[in-house]
């Protein structure tokens, strides 16, 4: 080693190389999965680490963007969008199971989040394309619980290991007067299974807004605490200050769970060009629970 340069400073440089590749790596992950690059780069500003059991799911950082309810409407919708499209993880092993485009739904299969035998997937929202639910049971042995209130078939055994169900998943064990739909809450669905103690390696919802009262039902206690993975498409609609704080304070309380977002795309079917950026009807995340890592 040189005389001229000291351990402190070497192991500076070399943390600073590290970063500096990780800040590169993560920005061209963000542009191919379009999200914005340079929000996710901002709020990732520090670089760290968590100990994992596998070298393809990285640590980034976590964001401290925050909505509101005293921002203007631009500022609460920067502010939410911003917040919903920083990751928390980069993971380089993963698949797509499914559609290419809608119907199909990102995986980290990272350590320790691939599935093992007897593997558990639930399944809200079908609208007539299983081509998700095929996917993984057919590749990871896993039993499917499949759930749309809105489809003409009955309950129903779609193969060895995929089951259907007419029925729904809401924020409140009822059935809706103007269609006649039979809805449950997620941790009525776990119990009435028998299957609180369980793990589920991955939770699907794809509901039309209706996860945003899910999602406060699903928070009650403790049954998300045994999922392992939740992909989410979140809707929008016409929204107000109010409402996206509301949504930003449910979302943070998902965080709080121990839930990480490692993967977000927009839904470009809907896609629009706002002065605030690309905005969508819906955009999906694929979330990881961190407590299922070794740290």
């Amino acid at each position: 080693m040189s005389p001229d340069i000291s351990k402190p400073k070497l192991l500076l440089i070399i943390t600073t190389a590290i970063c500096l590749m990780m800040i590169f790596a993560l920005y061209q992950k963000s542009a191919s999965m379009s999200r914005n690059p340079l929000t996710t780069l901002i709020s990732s500003a520090v670089c760290s680490s968590i100990q994992t059991e596998d070298k393809d799911l990285t640590f980034i950082g976590t964001s401290t963007v925050t909505v509101n309810p005293n921002m203007t409407l631009d500022q609460a919708d920067i502010a939410f969008f911003n917040f919903v499209s920083n990751l928390h993880f980069i993971c380089e092993n993963s698949i797509r199971l499914g559609n290419t485009l809608d119907g199909g739904w990102d995986m980290c299969i990272a350590e320790p989040y691939r599935p093992k035998d007897q593997c558990l997937v639930y399944s809200f929202g079908i609208n007539n394309d299983f081509s998700f639910d095929d996917a993984i049971s057919r590749k990871f042995n896993c039993t499917v619980r499949a759930f749309d209130p809105s489809m003409r078939a009955g309950n129903h055994r779609r193969s060895d290991k995929v089951w259907f169900y007419k029925i729904g998943v809401g924020g409140s064990d009822t059935v809706y007067p103007w269609n006649n739909w039979t809805m449950k809450t997620f941790p009525s669905f776990v119990s009435s299974f028998g299957e609180t103690e369980k793990i589920i390696d991955y939770l699907k919802m794809d509901i039309e807004s209706s996860e945003w009262p899910s999602l406060v039902a699903m928070l009650e206690g403790d049954t998300l605490s045994r999922v392992k993975q939740f992909g989410v498409e979140i809707h929008m609609g016409n929204l107000k200050v109010q409402t996206l704080y509301q949504r930003y304070v449910l979302l943070k309380r998902l965080e709080d769970a121990g839930f990480r977002r490692w993967y977000f795309a927009r839904n470009y079917y809907a896609l629009r060009k706002t002065k605030n950026g690309f905005r969508s009807c819906c955009y999906e995340i694929v979330y990881i629970n961190s407590r299922f890592l070794k740290t």
